[in-house]
């Protein structure tokens, strides 16, 4: 039995022990003593359940917190690594969760400086070095981001789908870096819509 239907069932009991003890008038074992027995237990476990409910879901969240920072700490690492020099308008710093603001407006500023501009050859380097070395760790945190929302799941595949078509330059590194930003938005997106990152309240 589920928790929505014990708990329905306990509200559907009290309401019938209340209405015995309500139209059973004259006092009687039954009447005066079990019933409102009966009504206090029932009571007691709904609140038990309330608040066992509500630590659960504080706990859950915690724990998607804590799984959210570590995936956001491979992003960071991307991010400084291989845009380092770019101006500070593409530069969204530390990349914290709470800072989502100033993540979208950088990201979207160096997705459109990359395609005015394309990216520089020494730069194309360091993605290629960078997603040729990584891209398996990015693969084998795809089950970890299926543990977050849907939306934090489909952005972490298609960042990893995307360092690997860099890796095997199946994708020009400029286009494929693009797709990859894109989907770090959507990721950084997911957390401050869901309230899963550092800080959130």
């Amino acid at each position: 039995m589920s928790k929505k239907s014990f708990s329905a069932l306990l509200v559907i009991s009290i309401a019938i022990m209340s209405i015995i003890a309500f139209f059973k008038v004259e006092s009687g074992f039954l009447v005066g003593n079990i019933v409102p027995e009966l009504i206090g237990v029932c009571i007691e476990l709904l609140i038990i359940i309330f608040v066992f409910d509500v630590w659960q879901k504080n706990e859950e969240k915690n724990k998607k917190i804590k799984v959210e920072r570590r995936l956001r700490e491979f992003l960071i690492f991307f991010l400084k690594h291989n845009f380092k020099d770019y101006p500070s308008s593409c530069q969204s710093g530390n990349f914290y969760g709470k800072d989502h603001k100033k993540n979208q407006e950088c990201l979207s500023n160096l997705i459109n400086d990359i395609e005015k501009k394309g990216l520089k050859e020494k730069v194309v380097l360091q993605v290629q070095n960078y997603c040729e070395s990584e891209k398996e760790i990015f693969n084998n945190l795809i089950p970890v981001a299926a543990d977050l929302t849907n939306g934090h799941f489909k952005s972490w595949v298609r960042i990893a789908f995307f360092m690997n078509a860099i890796a095997l330059k199946s994708e020009t590194t400029s286009n494929a870096s693009i797709k990859i930003l894109e989907n770090i938005k959507r990721f950084d997106r997911e957390s401050f819509t869901n309230d899963l990152y550092v800080g959130a309240k």
